[in-house]
């Protein structure tokens, strides 16, 4: 099928190579998979995350203005550099645990976690009864961090779907045998209403940048102003569910450490007028938390698009908020 000016439709042949390439490379990898020890998959997965670095400049761009934010102005861009390539690397090696995803046992999740900390914490959270609201950003490996706490609680995860059809199934068919239930993020709210309403645990990952789109609540995260998505803050006001932060990280041994920090409960103020505040300051002390946890191993945050707008107020053709009007939402000084 041909638009009308004679170029091939999503539908047409270029969409088919793509769905071709992607199946047989995601094929292809899977037997190298099958055959090959673990040091040897995490050798190659270091040796393409790094070519893709190169390779991908507008990717290695974003990456390398979103540790600017992180890093801080004191860092070097040396420093920011090593970050942003260690990034690659690491995300790269995620990739790579993920589709030996459907290989492991129970057995192999006990020796991947090395060790656990702030368990306590979802169980204080379960205890309100009003189900729970894992939050992560994209950080660490969040498969085996959904498979861990999905062994000790069920639990659903939002998820985008995978292009093409045939690779999400698969894939959607691996996180079903490992306990970890998912909802496609288009209408995911009236399943996420329900599950917490029944007392469950669902998981969002909610570091997605919207400010191109102008769409989302404005928060302040790394110092610097930026959109995300609000629905895990309108979740918790609406039902009264706790967020608590959570995930996992590698270590230099390629374990792993599971991670819950304390949950963020949230009242609202009863006003109707005052929703949009109520969201926007519950929004703000999630993204507060979520910032915590880059903060412990910024190269192992895997964002690719760029997290923040450009400088001087340009929000890529949307206006920026006023500093002033943000601010005064959130209770601070702009």
């Amino acid at each position: 099928m041909a638009t009308s000016n004679g170029t091939p439709s999503g539908n047409g042949w270029a969409a088919r190579l793509r769905r071709a390439v992607t199946l047989s490379a995601w094929h292809g990898w899977q037997r190298l998979d099958a055959v090959l020890p673990r040091p040897v998959r995490f050798t190659l997965a270091t040796v393409v995350g790094e070519a893709l670095y190169w390779v991908l400049p507008n990717k290695r761009a974003a990456v390398l203005a979103n540790m600017t934010y992180v890093l801080g102005p004191d860092a070097s861009p040396a420093a920011v550099r090593r970050v942003a390539r260690r990034s690659f690397r690491n995300f790269a090696k995620y990739l790579c645990e993920f589709t030996h995803l459907p290989r492991w046992t129970e057995r192999d999740l006990e020796r991947l976690i090395a060790s656990a900390t702030g368990w306590e914490h979802v169980v204080d959270a379960l205890s309100d009864g009003k189900g729970v609201i894992f939050v992560t950003p994209h950080f660490g490996n969040w498969d085996i961090a959904a498979w861990y706490f999905g062994q000790r609680h069920t639990f659903a995860a939002v998820v985008e779907p995978l292009q093409p059809p045939e690779l999400d199934a698969l894939v959607q068919g691996w996180r079903r045998a490992k306990h970890i239930n998912t909802i496609p993020l288009a209408g995911a709210a009236r399943e996420v209403f329900r599950r917490l309403k029944g007392g469950g645990v669902v998981g969002l990952v909610v570091d997605r940048p919207t400010h191109a789109q102008g769409s989302g609540g404005a928060v302040r995260f790394f110092g610097e102003w930026t959109r995300v998505p609000t629905g895990a803050a309108r979740f918790a006001l609406r039902t009264g569910a706790p967020v608590v932060a959570a995930g996992v990280w590698r270590t230099p041994q390629n374990s792993y450490v599971a991670f819950a920090l304390p949950p963020l409960r949230f009242t609202p103020s009863g006003d109707a007028r005052g929703r949009d505040a109520d969201e926007a300051r519950a929004m703000q002390r999630i993204m507060a938390d979520v910032e915590h946890v880059i903060r412990l191993h910024p190269d192992q945050w895997y964002m690719f698009r760029r997290m923040w707008p450009p400088p001087r107020g340009a929000w890529w053709g949307v206006p920026a908020p006023d500093a002033r009007s943000v601010a005064s939402v959130h209770g601070q000084a702009p």
